[in-house]
């Protein structure tokens, strides 16, 4: 028994002496420079922690003179976080029975500077200078609610706060000043009250908050929460209560009279041509666990309204989020920036400047879809863009770890259908594209004005189109497109050139007299078949089937150059068939070149190539260069080359013009023909 009563003794003077030494051993310095090392390990920043005095029995108090934690390393700006002074006291006893009972909290002189470089990445984004966290992983561990430690909050007041966010990008910025929390929390099971103030860029903002049951709300159970965050220049309200089915919920509104005026209080560029002024929400908000959602919306923007139902889950690696939207008919040309002014038209002179205009090598970024799962239903009930008219239409869109998939069974637009589905990896390096389409009686004029700049072409149109690409930009995109695509124009015309006009009369195309004759070439049927490859599509089927002949014809469409070079050789035929009639060749054949630039194409007979044909006959070639002996002019001469019975006849002059001049000078030949002559 002796022998124990020593040892006791001696645990309880050892106890004694290590408890009167704790406070000669964890100094201010010695704890800052311990908090400073994790933070360090943790985050890849300093952080200068200024203890100015600590007391730990029988109550903890520290007193905090000032803290810096350090912006991105290298970045040279100043740093990230600073704290003027603080102030904290609490009782030791409590906490070693998992209790943070946090009698007293004082801060005063709080500053953040956030900040968005131009390469996208926020400074208060850790991950890619935080050393290696053994085995945690960086994301959600699974949805699981932590359990919090039992926590009671007393007097905690945060004042003089200050902030600024900085987005480098689009040069947005917002200054936050004179702000002040006051926290209200006897514990986690008792009413929380939180009042917040500040001014925003100059403008009063408040925050009202309470939570019945804090703890129930951080473990996703059922509790009544309230608040409040306004501005003169907006307005948010949530009133929610416990629900039958384990849930938060309860009204939410946003309203925002004057968006331009809040755009511009927070800095946003160009604020004034915002296309919407006003937006109105209101619906039902949810919350349980790592779920939250709004269900029976209603959302104005201006005279544009929605109605549908979104929710969000951020259990997993990355957040998902499920959105069902009907929208009625809108107009979007007021959401999109005004169209280059046009120089002229087809049939007048250059096509508007967006024809030629190149593809941009603009970066397209794809990383926001690695960054969000998607499931929606956007129904359409009609919209209207660039004077084209859309109808009712439905929108599947599902965007699941990296690969979204964009799927339009019905679009009625352009006076005919299409069905089209999108495919988006963006997992890869570039990412990669694949797009099917297919459409039947679309208005060929409408099409092509809209997406070549041209109107070349009239007539209804069908298309069946299966291309892939990869690429980082709408240049590298294009010049990537691989594939197929067949494309058939029905009951129009080919505007620019007549056909018709010229192989009834060769010579007079050629010399000139036919400007005053119609320049269409009207067609049953005309299109092909197209191989894509490396952006470059290729056919050797061209067909067009027109009453009193027929076409065939080969070349290349390069889309990376936007240019066209397309070689078409028209037959008179024997008879009067319309569509579907036999190739049968029964006279001159004129071809026709389609070369150029999408905004202004040129459309014109190849007259060298019919007479260098013409004197491979070597009787022909012979009592040609008598004639020319004799003082006959190269267009008799041609005539005769050609059949023409009556070369001095310029045509049908009481035609009306056509949309497209052939791109011949009045009366004269062409410099291959002159040289041919040697006139």
């Amino acid at each position: 028994m002796r022998k124990l009563l020593i040892a006791l003794a001696v645990i309880v003077g050892m106890v004694v002496v290590a408890v009167a030494a704790l406070p000669f051993v964890l100094t201010g310095d010695f704890i800052a420079q311990r908090i400073a090392a994790a933070v360090k390990e943790r985050t890849g920043r300093d952080l200068d922690l200024r203890i100015a005095s600590i007391t730990l029995f029988p109550r903890l108090k520290a007193a905090v003179a000032s803290a810096a934690l350090s912006d991105v390393p290298g970045s040279g700006r100043p740093p990230m976080v600073e704290v003027g002074s603080a102030e904290l006291e609490m009782p030791l006893w409590p906490l070693l029975h998992g209790t943070v009972e946090l009698e007293r909290l004082h801060v005063d002189g709080l500053r953040a500077n956030l900040v968005v470089d131009a390469g996208g990445r926020a400074n208060w984004d850790f991950r890619e200078t935080g050393a290696v966290q053994g085995n945690q992983p960086v994301g959600p561990d699974g949805g699981k609610p932590q359990e919090l430690p039992d926590l009671r909050l007393g007097d905690v007041r945060i004042g003089n706060v200050a902030a600024g966010y900085t987005d480098q990008r689009s040069g947005q910025s917002i200054a936050l000043s004179d702000g002040s929390l006051v926290v209200a929390m006897p514990d986690l099971d008792t009413p929380a009250h939180i009042e917040g103030h500040a001014a925003v860029n100059g403008r009063a903002l408040t925050l009202m908050a309470q939570v019945d049951s804090p703890r129930a709300l951080a473990a996703g159970k059922p509790t009544a929460a309230r608040g409040r965050l306004a501005s003169d220049l907006f307005e948010v309200k949530l009133d929610a209560k416990p629900e039958t089915d384990g849930r938060t919920g309860g009204p939410l509104s946003a309203s925002v009279p004057d968006v331009a005026a809040l755009a511009a209080w927070l800095g946003v560029p160009n604020a004034g041509t915002l296309p919407v002024r006003t937006v109105h929400l209101t619906g039902k908000a949810g919350l349980g666990g790592p779920q939250a959602s709004l269900d029976d919306f209603n959302l104005a923007l201006d005279d544009v309204k929605a109605s549908g139902a979104v929710s969000a889950d951020w259990s997993g690696k990355v957040p998902a989020v499920t959105l069902r939207v009907s929208v009625d008919p809108i107009d979007l040309d007021r959401f999109l920036p005004a169209p280059a002014p046009a120089q002229g038209t087809p049939a007048q002179g250059p096509a508007p400047a967006s024809a030629d205009a190149g593809w941009s090598d603009e970066p397209i970024d794809v990383s926001p879809l690695r960054r969000l799962n998607l499931d929606a239903v956007v129904d359409s009930k009609g919209t209207r863009i660039r004077g084209i008219g859309i109808g009712p239409t439905r929108t599947s869109i599902s965007l699941r770890d990296g690969v979204l998939a964009v799927d339009v069974p019905d679009l009625p637009a352009f006076g005919g259908h299409s069905s089209s589905g999108l495919k988006v990896d963006a997992t890869k390096q570039p990412a990669s594209y694949a797009l099917t389409m297919t459409a039947n009686g679309l208005q060929a004029e409408q099409l092509l004005a809209t997406f070549a700049g041209t109107n070349v072409i009239r007539g209804t149109t069908a298309l069946n189109i299966d291309v892939t690409s990869a690429g980082g930009s709408q240049k590298a995109l294009v010049s990537a497109l691989m594939g197929t695509a067949h494309i058939l124009f029905r009951d129009g015309a080919l505007r620019g050139i007549n056909i018709a006009a010229i192989l009834r009369d060769p010579v007079a195309a050629a010399t000139g007299r036919l400007q005053a004759t119609a320049r269409e070439t009207d067609f049953a049927e005309f299109g092909g078949n197209f191989r894509l490859d490396h952006g470059v599509a290729r056919t050797g089927d061209l067909r067009m089937l027109a009453p009193i002949f027929r076409v065939e014809g080969a070349g290349t469409v390069s889309l990376p150059d936007r240019r066209l070079d397309l070689r078409l050789e028209p037959t008179v035929t024997s008879s009067l068939k319309g569509q579907g009639g036999q190739f049968q060749q029964a006279g001159v054949t004129v071809p026709v070149l389609v070369t150029g630039s999408f905004g202004a194409p040129s459309i014109q007979p190849d007259f060298s190539g019919v007479a260098l044909s013409a004197i491979k006959d070597p009787a022909k070639a012979a009592e040609a260069v008598r004639r020319l002996k004799e003082g006959a002019s190269p267009a008799d001469i041609l005539g005769g080359f050609l059949g023409s019975g009556d070369s001095g006849n310029s045509g049908a002059t009481d035609k009306p013009a056509g949309n497209l001049p052939l791109p011949i000078p009045g009366g004269q030949l062409p410099p291959a023909l002159k040289d041919l002559f040697g006139r």
